[in-house]
């Protein structure tokens, strides 16, 4: 029996690859497969998985469907930070994401951060020795993950 997943059509981030292979095996565990479900119903052209991906009954474009607790917000974050640490923290947050304008991108709201990348900037403030424990982004949101 085949699990009905509902993907609305503005979750597919634009440019996200998208399957329709309908003889995968993997198909019902596959984001990329429920996203193509879902564009279907309101696109008419974008990037795509192709069939021959599916190699015996292995692709390297699979994506496991799941739903995360994705994060965003730097503010509470930084609230109480020593003026000491401040600077070099600040740096090593926007070195982990490699420009400026993608830091202010994830605090901001345009890119959300997968719990995985949550526990990577919590690492960094426990290397600064703030407890991660006490640390919480601004805003919170369940969506599938299309990572």
């Amino acid at each position: 029996m085949e699990t009905q997943i509902n993907i609305r059509p503005e979750d597919v981030p634009q440019m996200y690859a998208v399957c329709f292979n309908e003889q995968c095996p993997h198909r019902q565990q596959c984001v990329r497969y429920a996203a193509g479900q879902a564009a279907a119903t309101r696109a008419n052209h974008g990037p795509c998985v192709y069939p021959n991906a599916l190699e015996g009954d292995q692709c390297p474009m699979f994506r496991q469907l799941r739903i995360i607790r994705s994060a965003w917000g730097f503010r509470s974050l930084f609230a109480d930070v020593q003026r000491k640490d401040y600077d070099d923290l600040r740096f090593e947050v926007i070195h982990h994401f490699r420009s400026e304008s993608d830091f202010w991108r994830y605090n901001r709201g345009y890119y959300k951060l997968t719990p995985e990348q949550q526990q990577e900037i919590l690492d960094i403030f426990r290397r600064f020795g703030y407890d991660p424990e006490n640390r919480h982004f601004q805003h919170y949101e369940e969506r599938f993950d299309f990572s």
